[in-house]
């Protein structure tokens, strides 16, 4: 039996964090309490921490790695106790984009640790359908990576990527770099990207990115060269923000290739048209993942990180306790501290 109350995560203010005790959630009908074992802190998690998390009292977190620990009416295929990652999203399940499989784009969706309670908590109770079995086997901090990395899966879709195309990635985070793996792993011929840190660019190397550009060197000009010696069939934008990434990305694209824009962009960008026209460039904008009936992104993600366990150690950079989420949050923003991934384990 769990305990009466739990930790739970609360933004007090911008920029702050607490810890409080909190009843512990009761699974209803069609729903599985789990016991979280590790949540990643990602780029939007700090964006929504710096304007007080929308001033509401809401569990942020959504990079869950977690073990079922009750099951509510009705639901089966689970055990107590197994592993599992979350997709943190709930939907409506009726309008067309949740028929398709593009749950993404429900108008009504909820992400757990935005509109409801996420991960940043001992427990959390989650729709038994946004749960994936995971191999207990798999470290924590790289079953937490199951949502980031679907992230990635889906981008790669939105950007038409087939096996044997050469891929840019804009900006080497945590992002980025996953998406260097899933590329090499879903059979890219070669796989380019752009990098801000020293840190970011060695680690980008070893995980088998095969031309690094480090920022602010990786020019629309040199890589519109580098582009006509070596064409990029696709670009995946990871940076957003205020970052001038995207003139780098139609610079170095093949007539005819697609950008997929991962990054959260703030503001209104400039983007001089005839670069595009002149190439027939697509634009295709990725909002985290898809959620067919077969071969989800989740399970694509979840068969990735499985395979290749042995590269994505580096990528957590940083493992702290939930007591130290306001650290975890501060080390996250600075990447010149040699932060790629934070992740808060339990």
């Amino acid at each position: 039996m769990p305990p009466s109350s739990m930790r739970a995560v609360t933004c007090t203010g911008p920029g702050q964090l607490a810890l409080e005790e909190r009843p512990i959630p009761e699974p209803g009908p069609g729903e599985v309490r789990v016991k979280l074992r590790g949540c990643g802190i990602c780029g939007s998690d700090l964006s929504l921490l710096s304007i007080g998390y929308l001033g509401s009292r809401i569990t942020p977190g959504h990079e869950m790695t977690a073990a079922v620990d009750e099951l509510g009416e009705g639901v089966s295929g689970f055990a107590i106790g197994d592993t599992v990652a979350v997709e943190p999203i709930n939907t409506c399940g009726r309008c067309h984009s949740c028929r398709s499989g593009r749950d993404a784009i429900c108008p009504d969706i909820q992400f757990l640790g935005v509109h409801v309670d996420g991960g940043f908590a001992d427990y959390v109770t989650v729709p038994s359908r946004r749960l994936f079995l995971v191999d207990a086997r798999l470290p924590i901090e790289i079953s937490a990576l199951a949502e980031p990395m679907a992230v990635v899966i889906h981008a790669l879709k939105r950007a038409q990527f087939s096996a044997g195309q050469r891929v840019l990635v804009l900006g080497a985070g945590s992002l980025g770099l996953l998406t260097v793996v899933a590329a090499r792993a879903l059979g890219a011929e070669d796989v380019w990207i752009t990098a801000r840190h020293a840190h970011q660019a060695a680690l980008a190397e070893k995980l088998g990115a095969g031309r690094v550009y480090r920022e602010p060197d990786a020019t629309a000009e040199k890589l519109a060269v580098l582009g006509r010696e070596h064409p990029i069939d696709c670009a995946v934008e990871t940076v957003g923000g205020q970052a001038e990434t995207l003139p780098l990305a139609v610079a170095a694209l093949r007539p005819g290739g697609v950008v997929s824009i991962v990054g959260l962009f703030r503001g209104k960008l400039e983007l001089d048209p005839f670069p595009l026209f002149q190439k027939e460039v697509t634009l295709a904008w990725s909002n985290c993942y898809e959620h067919p009936h077969q071969h989800t992104d989740f399970e694509n993600a979840i068969q990735i990180l499985t395979e290749h366990r042995g590269e994505l150690g580096d990528i957590t950079s940083h493992q702290l306790g939930l007591e130290e989420i306001q650290r975890g949050f501060e080390l996250a923003a600075d990447k010149r501290s040699g932060t790629v991934k934070v992740t808060v384990l339990n």
